[in-house]
């Protein structure tokens, strides 16, 4: 049998394309959770108690935007006014940003799912920020787009909490189907 002798150099090379060629092949697969181990079911149902109420509080505060568009839109309330009480909302959502950028759950499987579901509430706070100030300017029309990035990362979270769920027995909550669906950021010019 021959044998085959590399040099170091040869060796580090093909140490570092194989290096390379995993990393490629473990991104190309995507942020695919495995629930490690330690993973219980109590650390879901904990997770989810913490979540649900900002998510549901969220929910309900969005809605509220419906009304503050519409009047902007049609010019039912002045500018100033329609920015005052979009600033509002603005500000009760800021708090929900900080509350959920305070969920720091100790199980890695889950820290893994709520990081990138969290830093959509960020970018959704960049976008109210921006429509409070261009309402007040009445100039809308430079609105950040994160629309997209948002919903993919909540769409995300909601399939990565389903295939916990179903792995630990755990029901989740039944309206999480519609996580992700619809409109993410409320539209000024009713598009969605």
């Amino acid at each position: 049998m021959p044998v085959v002798t590399f040099s170091p150099s040869s060796l580090n090379h093909r140490l570092l394309v194989t290096a390379v060629l995993a990393s490629l092949a473990t991104a190309a697969c995507g942020p695919a959770l495995v629930a490690r181990p330690g993973t219980t079911a109590a650390d879901l149902r904990a997770y989810l108690a913490s979540v649900e109420p900002i998510r549901l509080g969220v929910n309900a505060l969005l809605e509220g935007a419906d009304p503050i568009i519409d009047g902007f839109r049609e010019h039912t309330l002045p500018d100033a006014q329609a920015a005052a009480k979009m600033g509002a909302l603005e500000a009760t959502f800021a708090n929900y940003t900080v509350a959920m950028a305070a969920i720091q759950p100790p199980d890695p499987s889950l820290a893994a799912i709520n990081a990138p579901y969290a830093h959509t509430f960020i970018l959704e706070d960049s976008y109210l920020n921006a429509l409070v100030n261009g309402m007040a300017e009445d100039d809308v029309d430079d609105l950040p787009d994160t629309q997209s990035d948002q919903r993919a990362a909540i769409i995300e979270w909601r399939v990565q909490l389903e295939v916990l769920g179903k792995k630990l027995n755990v029901a989740l909550p039944a309206d999480l189907q519609q996580a992700g669906r619809g409109e993410i950021a409320p539209s000024v010019t009713g598009d969605s």
